[in-house]
């Protein structure tokens, strides 16, 4: 949850050339005798990252051409004694916004809500509670598309009575306090600073309240809405906002300054920053956002491709909604963009890289792709989060593949 956006920019932007040639990946190096620089590459990036001993692990996932590689170092800390691997579970933190966002575009693709919808039209209570009404700036409403984009002009998390950043009745586990129905009234009660639609300013709280939105709209819970929606649709079988017992055997246990703290709990933050995944099921989820939709509801034709109308869903939630040099205040958006969720970066030859990153106390996540240049990578760690080594080792990892002077320079 707390970005790092300049430092995630800078990471993402490394990716400005089509990766080089990387060989086969995953090859048994007792039985092919043949370099694989791209498992090279991913190793180094993963060990040159030192990880206090007993402070966490850190998975890398890397996607090329259909391939998949993930690697693994650290202690997870999980029950069942397990390593660091692609089924091992993390908080995904801030993640779960393009989740959101892709429920948003597959909405409109079946004209159930447009982007310049009101909030108002659609949101009428959350959870308990009446919605009674939804701020606007001198008549001019929030739009759905305004939530999607972090442009509603609302704060990055509410003030109400029992919950303030300023004082947290649990530093270790800051939202559990905060309900759905304070939510609601503080939502009611708020007054824009600014119109919206001009402004960039990161809002946890706009993008949940974009997810009771939606859940309204469709008339189904957002829990429902990103099982029938995505996760099921995608075979993202650990992608969840509630653990089973099976899954929870295989989570790691997230640390802080050497420390193993709690998985914060967030009842009304759930569409920003609640889920759970593992790099296995994320690079499931880079592999169709590149156009492969692997075999299962959503594949194409032969399991190749993704079939029609989620093609369409995903070009969707990809399609820039705001771009940054538009804004009358582009923030730390900068020259950026935004789609439904996604932060999009370009690429020197001018096509997007899609990408988010995201902290929770004990988890830092990472993912970002190029469908132009057809790769994705997806980092995780259970390490202290405000050492960022999720974004460190991507950013390690395009240092090792990219030859280019001007990346080699960067910090």
């Amino acid at each position: 949850m707390r970005r790092r956006l300049l430092w995630g920019v800078l990471g993402v932007l490394l990716w400005s050339v089509p990766l080089g040639p990387t060989g086969a990946i995953g090859l048994d190096r007792r039985t092919d005798p043949q370099p694989d620089p791209l498992m090279e590459a991913a190793t180094h990036s993963v060990e040159a990252w030192r990880l206090p001993a007993g402070g966490g692990s850190l998975v890398v996932g890397v996607i090329r051409g259909g391939r998949t590689l993930v690697i693994g170092r650290g202690e997870a800390g999980r029950p069942d004694g397990g390593p660091p691997d692609g089924r091992t579970l993390f908080q995904i933190a801030s993640l779960t916004k393009p989740f959101t966002g892709t429920i948003m575009a597959d909405l409109m693709r079946e004209g159930r809500v447009a982007p310049t919808d009101p909030v108002q039209r659609h949101l009428r209570r959350l959870g308990p509670l009446p919605v009674a009404h939804v701020p606007d700036y001198n008549g001019r409403p929030i739009r759905l598309r305004d939530l999607a984009t972090h442009t509603a002009g609302l704060p990055n998390v509410p003030e109400t009575p029992r919950f303030s950043w300023n004082r947290l009745e649990d530093p270790r586990n800051p939202y559990k306090q905060l309900s759905r129905g304070e939510l609601a009234s503080w939502l009611s009660g708020y007054r824009l600073p600014v119109p919206p639609g001009e402004r960039f300013s990161y809002s946890n709280a706009g993008m949940s309240v974009l997810g009771e939105a939606l859940a309204a709209a469709a008339g189904q819970p957002y829990e429902t809405l990103l099982k029938r929606l995505v996760t099921d649709r995608f075979g993202l079988r650990d992608t969840t906002l509630q653990l089973t017992a099976e899954q929870r055997a295989r989570k790691a246990a997230g640390h802080a300054r050497g420390r193993i703290v709690p998985d914060w709990e967030a009842p009304a933050m759930l569409p920003a920053f609640g889920l759970y995944s593992s790099a296995d099921d994320l690079l499931r989820w880079l592999a169709a956002n590149l156009g492969d939709c692997r075999a299962g509801p959503a594949a194409g034709p032969n399991g190749r491709g993704c079939v029609p109308s989620v093609a369409a869903t995903l070009g969707l939630a990809q399609a820039v909604q705001v771009d940054g040099r538009s804004l009358v205040d582009p923030g730390s958006l900068g020259s950026g963009a935004m789609a439904l969720g996604w932060f999009v970066a370009w690429a020197t030859d001018g096509t997007p890289i899609h990408w988010h990153s995201g902290s929770t106390g004990g988890f830092n996540a990472y993912i970002a792709f190029s469908k132009a240049h057809d790769w994705g990578v997806v980092a995780l760690t259970n390490s202290d989060p405000d050492q960022a080594a999720a974004d460190h080792a991507v950013i390690d990892l395009v240092h090792r593949l990219e030859a280019r002077p001007e990346v080699a320079s960067l910090p």
